[in-house]
């Protein structure tokens, strides 16, 4: 018997429960296995420790932290110099955050953009060919 392909793990990483929980239903409704993250050191932890085939950062995390902090050293590691990353805020983003955010490869989304528009995107970027 063969197997189809594995499914894509992705971390999201929010402080937001209800937003983690939205993204987590969404994605494994199209076939994504998702892991959720609630601060920067767990997001950290769970990068160290598993296969990750894309990353969702929220920018704006309690205690001055921002999942921007996860993207140098994300990027400085080999197995994720070429994960998607997607920077999902509800807020308005300074010049150096945007900066950044290029300087590092990753892609905006703005949270009332809604899920859909999020998830065509990341489907195009790890290569998946999904109507939804």
């Amino acid at each position: 018997m063969t197997q189809g392909p594995q499914p894509l793990t992705v971390l999201v990483l929010d402080d937001e429960a209800s937003i983690r929980d939205s993204l987590r239903r969404f994605l494994q409704l199209y076939g994504y296995v998702c892991v959720e993250a609630d601060t920067v050191d767990a997001a950290v932890r769970i990068l160290e420790s598993r296969r990750i085939d894309a990353v969702i950062l929220d920018v704006r995390l309690p205690d001055q932290q921002s999942g921007l902090d996860v993207l140098a050293p994300l990027r400085s590691r080999a197995e994720f110099e070429r994960v998607p990353v997607l920077i999902l805020t509800g807020g308005v983003l300074t010049d150096k955050e945007e900066a950044l955010i290029t300087r590092q490869r990753a892609h905006i989304f703005y949270k009332p953009e809604g899920f859909d528009t999020l998830l065509n995107f990341l489907d195009q970027l790890t290569g998946r060919d999904r109507a939804h």
